[in-house]
């Protein structure tokens, strides 16, 4: 049996309408809770080391022998799970294919402050981004290039919307994720000498460039780009050479190409 008798319980009314509202935009943050979706977030939620309060499971993660594994490691670490039928989990879940599994854990949160201890040599900032899937993949960027840390502007998408984690993969468990307002970052910033890369299509050609470290990536809204503020204060604005059609791409895929070129070794920027 893959969940044993002992460990198994009802969800109550109680959880269930806790769930519903960390779907919601107001009610995630005042909660200073994450829903994390789906077998890979949830593994690694469990690698990364979260307080998980508790989890719901279906036995569609009886299917495949990681979702069996996955259950019995939440069962081994004295995870409180509580079982529920597919059509009850998907009513619950954020998705429209649902693996069986929904996980609650604690916000991980730190500030500008903390942020500085850990001085971070490379950072991502997002401005204003308003699709969860584009930060999310971002953030999954951020995490396979090993930069210092995620900033999240003020304007952009909650970095915890349950759509924003289930893009990264449960890659923003592994990042340092801070939110902060511009008026307060960009003189953290020039206080630290980290210098502002901006995100830009008519930008200098990012693969012709050798920016010195500490830099910060920042990449804006999917429509209208960095704010004025951010343009005036970068050092050098970076850009994709496109042989095809001009801005073609959207902003989580640009900016993971800039991250590759500025961090992959052996590359021309890094």
């Amino acid at each position: 049996m893959w969940v044993k008798d002992a460990e198994r319980e009802m969800l109550s009314q109680e959880r269930r309408r806790l769930v519903e509202r960390l779907k919601t935009r107001k009610g995630r943050p005042r909660e200073g809770l994450v829903l994390v979706e789906g077998v890979r977030a949830a593994r690694e939620v469990l690698s990364a080391g979260p307080d998980v309060r508790f989890g719901v499971l279906s036995s569609r993660l009886n299917d495949s022998e990681v979702g069996r594994v996955l259950a019995s490691d939440l069962a081994d670490r004295g995870v409180d799970i509580a079982l529920v039928d597919d059509a009850d989990l998907s009513q619950l879940s954020d998705t429209e294919h649902p693996q069986g599994v929904l996980l609650i854990c604690s916000e991980p949160r730190m500030d500008l402050t903390e942020l500085q201890d850990r001085d971070p040599r490379t950072l991502l900032l997002l401005d204003g981004l308003q699709d969860p899937g584009n930060l999310g993949t971002l953030v999954r960027a951020a995490h396979a290039f090993a930069v210092g840390a995620v900033v999240v502007l003020d304007g952009s998408v909650d970095p915890w919307n349950a759509k924003a984690v289930r893009a990264s993969a449960g890659a923003s468990f592994h990042v340092d994720v801070v939110r902060a307002d511009w008026t307060s970052c960009g003189p953290w910033l020039e206080d630290r000498g980290i210098g502002v890369l901006a995100a830009d299509p008519a930008g200098d050609d990012v693969n012709a460039l050798g920016p010195e470290r500490p830099w910060a990536l920042a990449v804006g809204n999917e429509g209208v780009g960095l704010r004025a503020e951010i343009l005036v204060a970068a050092r050098q604005r970076v850009g994709i050479p496109m042989p095809g059609r001009p801005n073609s791409l959207n902003a989580g895929v640009a900016g993971s190409i800039l991250l590759y070129v500025l961090l992959t070794p052996g590359s021309v920027s890094s």
